[in-house]
């Protein structure tokens, strides 16, 4: 049983055991755990951060690495942000073991980019870097990762595509609002706005799916959405278009093939007349390479996501964090 995944949960075993979840919590923080022992003999927040003022030579701030394990460092590397409490964070994790190399309070270029400068030598193990589409996780990724491929996350992209088309859905669900009457009593053709209103929610979800996925009630459902909207269905088919684009299959092909398909969509797009999917196209157009990048090393963000999760649970298991700084102790141990 590997203790990262099942971590303890103090207040369960205080009630257990009819002790006050503060009791217990106190005895772990102050004896049974190596938290104290780990501040005096300085093995706990090791490695920081600082902002000194250049006339003076002041320390402004002080931001403490709460993870930073060099021993996590592989050749696949995903980094991503993690809202913690009231804080937001970067996490580097490693995308082969799920093991966290780095968390740092902290989601801007400049600092991160300080934080992951520390690894040093160890910054030439990483071959390839997975992140999403944010300014600052790619000027990192630049600045200190220059010779690492840079990856687009799948999801990330794919998500956008999505959207996109429930955006569409959303259009039409307002535009048949507009259509109903004011007044309170209801008109046939208000009864009839109401059941597409209801056929549109019912949707939503099923959009999110491949075809092969939908039972055979939700088959016939969607049919029904496809012939009343043709719009919603020509959206569909270009985000399913999209997501058979980005199969590991396509990796076999020849970068230039993969071009190419994609670039046929881009011209499918085009011909849909869809303005919802534009700002979509633009957005592909302006990360292609490292969109691209995905099909010579099938990396994706999935380990960073698997372990937002992970932290997700963590937190909501022990009711957030009593004491930021123990929590954050804590959850170094059971995921670096």
């Amino acid at each position: 049983m590997k203790i990262e995944e099942h971590p303890v949960n103090i207040e369960s075993i205080a009630r257990f055991y009819g002790l006050k979840g503060k009791t217990l919590y106190g005895w772990y923080r102050n004896f049974l755990s190596d938290y104290k022992q780990d501040i005096s003999e300085g093995k706990w927040k090791e490695k920081s951060i600082y902002s000194i003022d250049v006339q003076t030579g002041e320390v402004l701030t002080e931001k403490p690495l709460y993870i930073f394990n060099p021993d996590n460092i592989g050749e696949k590397m995903s980094i991503d942000d993690k809202q913690i409490g009231k804080g937001s964070y970067t996490i580097m994790t490693n995308a082969n073991t799920g093991k966290i190399a780095m968390l740092i309070e902290s989601v801007k270029a400049d600092e991160v980019s300080e934080a992951l400068s520390l690894f040093g030598d160890k910054l030439q193990h990483i071959k390839t870097i997975s992140c999403d589409m944010s300014p600052s996780y790619l000027k990192v990724c630049y600045t200190v990762l220059p010779l690492s491929e840079v990856v687009i996350d799948k999801f990330h992209v794919i998500k956008y595509v999505y959207d996109a088309l429930q955006d569409v859905r959303l259009r039409i669900r307002k535009q048949l609002n507009d259509e109903l009457s004011k007044g309170k009593t209801k008109t046939l053709k208000d009864k009839a706005v109401l059941s597409d209103l209801e056929l549109l929610r019912r949707t939503s979800r099923l959009l999110n799916q491949s075809q092969e996925k939908w039972s055979e009630n939700n088959a016939a459902l969607m049919h029904q959405l496809f012939c009343k909207f043709p719009l919603i269905k020509q959206a569909y088919m270009l985000a399913q278009d999209f997501k058979q684009w980005y199969q590991k299959e396509n990796s076999k092909l020849h970068r230039i093939t993969i071009e190419k398909k994609l670039f046929d969509w881009y011209e499918r797009v085009e011909k849909s007349m869809i303005k919802e999917f534009k700002p979509v196209v633009r957005m592909i157009e302006k990360h292609e390479e490292n969109i691209i990048n995905f099909f010579s090393c099938n990396h994706t963000n999935a380990g960073a996501e698997r372990m937002n999760g992970k932290i997700k649970r963590f937190l909501s298991n022990n009711y957030g964090f009593r004491d930021k700084d123990f929590g954050l102790y804590r959850l170094a141990g059971y995921f670096s």
